[in-house]
């Protein structure tokens, strides 16, 4: 993968004064992102998202909720949004596999944990910006595809298939 030049993208991190919110700020400037907003309070970064352009959100997974909504629901289903597609990275300090799925459920793009490597960061930022996967807009869902890998098409024979057997028939007890 070709490394990006983050330099002409805005980030927008939404999240307390946290050591891992301000590692992250110090990840996303080493990669050579300049433009970095922080913002505490989810209210704050969707007024943000609906007047100006951002790459990317990366948000502490404690981001409060707006009017019974988590942010990456609010984001990609209030009217107004300038981009409800932009990529959304959930920050979290552990996340076992219900946190993935929830993160998923409600439309985040990754879930990235910490320990954050900064290589992790610009390949997971690089890979949702150059080859995004396609968004799935349904009653119950709004979000990239949670299929995260496309698996090749499977060569050999279908052992799922199977001929009907025949019933044996035991005549003596009849």
């Amino acid at each position: 993968m070709e490394r990006s030049d983050f330099s002409s993208h805005r980030v927008l991190v939404l999240g307390g004064k946290t050591h891992t919110i301000g590692l992250l700020r110090s990840i996303l400037g080493i990669a050579g992102v300049t433009q970095i907003i922080h913002v505490e309070e989810s209210r704050r970064a969707l007024e943000l998202l609906s007047m100006e352009h951002f790459t990317a959100v990366f948000c502490d997974h404690t981001a409060e909720e707006l009017e019974g909504m988590s942010f990456p629901v609010a984001t990609r289903r209030r009217a107004g949004m300038l981009n409800p597609m932009i990529p959304i990275f959930a920050v979290q300090e552990r996340a076992r596999r219900r946190d993935v799925e929830k993160a998923r459920d409600v439309g985040v793009t990754d879930v990235l944990t910490t320990p954050i490597s900064p290589k992790t960061i610009m390949t997971k930022l690089q890979a949702a910006l150059t080859a995004p996967r396609p968004f799935i807009v349904a009653n119950e869902f709004f979000g990239p595809d949670r299929r995260a890998k496309a698996r090749a098409p499977y060569r050999g024979t279908d052992r799922r298939t199977r001929m009907a057997k025949k019933a044996k028939v035991d005549f003596t007890l009849i």
